[in-house]
């Protein structure tokens, strides 16, 4: 890394529009940060000082252009009441809704954003990140949109219905969703990260796109426009299928589209001059199950297909990097991004 600009220098060129060597590069590497340390992810997920280091060790075996501070979608609704069951070694997962009943919507409290639930480990990672690597490289803690904090409260399925049968509901839930989503945000900036909104139940391979429309679209904007008021740039990720939505992605006030299955060069032609595009060597067909050549020459085939975007281009995994992903495989997504030369 010592032969490049740091990290930081890169992205914060990119991010003004500045001439920058190459393409960056920023796989989302989540919870596969326990395995670069060798710990188990309950412990990852559930101690702060435990994930900062994580996350540190990880960016110094990678050298990625940006660190990604995440484990669970169900992080801000167990901070609302939600309960979660945590396997030793995987992602937390929804044990009890705390809206299983129409009535609990309305006892859903307003939360401190740095004190409720294990809110306080991401914002620990993200300090313990910014003090140790902060002035090579920025980083990003990832935490939920309103819509998938509103299904985690009330169960994906349930919410799903909700939306066509009881559609009060689903918007009397997504508001109290959306304040926490912005508090955290403040919470986020204040320890010097980048807060960036993920909505994976809100793909397109989960609801339509007037479902979207209506339901998800008007939090995300909420979200994204209190990054932006801290001075800081709007990320998005949605996972799964979004060729029927990036065009309301790209009015979501994002300035950066973090994406899964859909072509870049379909994205590009889309949206490509209005948003910078991130994406998307596919996570368990290439990262987890592929070799370093599989790796290399998708990720060679994603910049070929988006790089000269208009809007700018960051090479990324589709999704999560998996946990059990081999580092050679990591470090060849980042040898093409190192081989991409811009100048």
């Amino acid at each position: 890394m010592s032969s490049e600009p740091a990290p930081k220098e890169r992205i914060g060129a990119f991010l003004s529009g500045k001439p920058i060597d190459r393409v960056p590069c920023v796989p989302l590497i989540l919870n596969h940060a326990a395995r670069v340390l060798g710990v188990k992810v309950r412990q990852y997920a559930t101690d702060g000082l435990v994930m900062g280091r994580a996350n540190v060790a990880a960016w110094r075996r990678y050298g990625h252009d940006l660190i990604t501070i995440f484990t669970d979608t169900a992080i801000l609704a167990e901070a609302l009441g939600t309960k979660l069951k945590y396997p030793e070694d995987d992602a937390a997962r929804v044990d009890v809704p705390a809206v299983s009943a129409p009535a609990d919507a309305d006892r859903v409290p307003r939360v401190d954003a740095r004190r409720a639930g294990r809110l306080p480990v991401y914002l620990e990672a993200v300090r313990h990140c910014v003090r140790d690597v902060g002035s090579e490289v920025f980083v990003a803690c990832c935490y939920p949109a309103p819509f998938t904090v509103a299904a985690t409260l009330r169960g994906t399925g349930q919410f799903a219905r909700d939306l066509y049968k009881n559609p009060a509901l689903a918007e009397a839930l997504l508001e109290k969703c959306t304040v926490l989503v912005e508090d955290f945000a403040d919470a986020v900036a204040e320890a010097g990260g980048i807060p960036a909104l993920v909505d994976p139940v809100a793909s397109g391979s989960v609801i339509s796109r007037a479902a979207f429309e209506r339901f998800a679209l008007p939090g995300i904007r909420r979200g994204l426009a209190r990054i932006k008021a801290l001075g800081l740039p709007p990320i998005l990720h949605i996972c799964g299928r979004t060729s029927s939505i990036i065009d309301l992605m790209a009015d979501s006030g994002a300035a950066v589209l973090s994406l899964d299955q859909i072509e870049l060069a379909e994205a590009r032609e889309k949206v490509g001059g209005r948003v910078c595009l991130m994406g998307n060597v596919r996570p368990a067909e290439t990262l987890l199950n592929g070799t370093p050549d599989d790796v290399r020459r998708e990720a060679a085939k994603c910049v070929a297909d988006a790089l000269g975007s208009p809007g700018g281009f960051i090479l990324s995994s589709g999704c999560e990097v998996p946990l059990a992903t081999q580092p050679e495989n990591v470090l060849a997504m980042m040898e093409v991004a190192r081989q991409s030369r811009l100048n």
